[in-house]
């Protein structure tokens, strides 16, 4: 089976296209219903969507469709999407290298922040849908299943799992530098998108007074709230209809966002705007309503949600994804950590494209011998029959020769295969041809699986009049 890799992510894709592109839990098991319908059921597929990347993984035999362009154009229909800005933006990757690619990305090191390590728990939710919807095959699940088991392997190992830092974890961080306690704070997000909602429910962690969520979509924004057990009042701590504790705050309309700003002394963003929500021109006359009271912006968006100008506006503390990465990057041993990390998920990458391989390779071995014992039968019975003539008509001088026949009939037929591949698919001047290796590859291919000395050893072979293989004089492949 060959693997097949064929994807956008936060370096590749504006935000526009990344967000037309994803596909919702809510939608994925219709689209991998539909992948199922237009390639067959042999072929296997892994769709994971998050906030920065929307990938699909695709195992197929090796001579079959679909190729990365059928996948675009699936992809592309899916999500109607245009097919040439999918193609554009969108990266390919076969074999080793897609399977090296999902690793890293299994192990937050293909992350926005490297070293994030929510993205395994999204990768084994992809996984699970693929599994749902009858995706997933031998191939994808080895696969699959190793990147899983790697990662945690290589996080407790490499000791990623104890830094337990993340974009989230060092906005969290940078907001309690500035404020000793939150018991007084109003806290606001921006956006309801995975980041969002990762980096409030660590805030809530500080207890603040009242918690808002503003997104342009109201529902997205109730239901964040809702998710985050957020009561929609404000004047602390209630008991909501489930008997749970709750938390003051809600959901605001995306209209009231001056006024959020206003109240608020701690502001998370992460939307999918492609251009900033927060502008200095909008936030410049808020300045006087806040009363010099400090404001902590924090932009988790790319392309950023804030204009950089709002952080020169006095009492405005502003850091971007930049300032984050570059405080997790100053860490306490960090680097060390993540670069161990890194060496671990690239062995056992290479030690599941090996499997895959070795895998691969049994199986072609097995097809070949069942062939060639297929071609020996049948050479086998016709011999036979002309064996049992010579005895009946006693010409026992005859069956010399046909056990020559036997053997050279065998051997044409053998070799027949492979050489009329290599003629029809390399260069009459041994050049490549539409991506086909060229003769002087499987001349030396040729010459190791066999053990051949370099240069005139043997007759050629011809066809004769029947089309089959035969000894000739001369020397070389011709």
């Amino acid at each position: 089976m060959r693997i097949v890799l064929v994807g956008l992510n936060h370096r590749t894709a504006p935000v526009e296209l990344r967000e037309a592109m994803a596909v919702g839990k809510e939608r994925l098991p219709e689209v991998l219903a539909a992948f199922r319908a237009a390639f067959g059921g042999g072929v296997e597929c892994v769709l994971l969507s998050t906030c920065n990347r929307t990938e699909l993984y695709v195992a197929r035999p090796a001579e079959s469709e679909p190729d990365a362009q059928a996948l675009r154009g699936f992809w592309a229909e899916q999500t109607g999407a245009e097919l040439s800005a999918v193609t554009a933006s969108s990266i390919h990757r076969e074999q080793g290298p897609a399977v090296h690619h999902l690793f890293r990305v299994t192990a937050g090191l293909d992350a926005m922040a490297v070293g994030e390590t929510q993205v395994l728990g999204q990768v084994r939710r992809a996984y699970e849908a693929a599994q749902a919807a009858g995706t997933v095959g031998p191939t994808l699940h080895r696969v699959f299943q190793e990147a899983l088991r790697s990662t945690r392997r290589a996080h407790a190992e490499s000791g990623v799992d104890g830094l337990r830092q993340s974009v989230s974890s060092m906005a969290v961080e940078f907001a309690g530098n500035l404020f000793e306690s939150f018991g007084d704070k109003t806290v606001a997000g921006l956006g309801a998108g995975e980041i969002t909602k990762v980096t409030l429910r660590r805030m809530l962690e500080k207890k603040p007074a009242k918690t808002w969520v503003v997104n342009r979509t109201a529902g997205a924004a109730a239901a964040l709230a809702e998710g985050l057990g957020l009561s929609g009042g404000g004047g602390g701590p209630t008991v909501g209809n489930r008997g749970l504790r709750e938390l003051p705050g809600g959901a605001r309309a995306w209209e009231e966002l001056d006024e959020v700003l206003v109240e608020a002394d701690v502001v998370l963003t992460g939307t999918a705007s492609s251009e900033p929500v927060i502008t200095a021109e909008r936030f410049r006359p808020l300045v006087k309503r806040r009363r010099n009271r400090p404001l902590f912006l924090i932009d988790l968006a790319l392309p950023r949600d804030v204009e950089p100008a709002v952080g020169a506006l006095p009492n405005v503390y502003l850091y971007d994804l930049d300032d984050l990465n570059a405080a997790l990057a100053e860490s306490p041993g960090r680097r060390e950590k993540i670069e161990r990390c890194e060496a671990l998920v690239r062995e056992s990458a290479n030690r599941c494209v090996g499997a895959g391989q070795h895998q691969d390779l049994g199986v072609l071995v097995r097809q070949l011998r069942g062939k060639l014992m297929a071609i020996g039968e049948e050479e086998k019975r016709r011999t036979q029959q002309k064996l049992d003539r010579a005895h009946r008509d006693r010409d026992y001088d005859r069956i010399e020769s046909l056990l020559d026949e036997h053997t050279h009939r065998m051997i044409n037929k053998v070799l027949h295969m492979p050489l009329s591949q290599i003629r029809k698919r390399g260069g009459e001047d041994g050049a490549d041809q539409a991506g086909e290796a060229s003769l002087g590859f499987y001349a030396a291919a040729l010459r190791r699986l066999f053990e051949l000395e370099d240069g005139p050893a043997g007759p050629t072979l011809d066809r004769d009049s029947e089309g089959e293989v035969k000894p000739s004089g001369g020397g070389g492949l011709r």
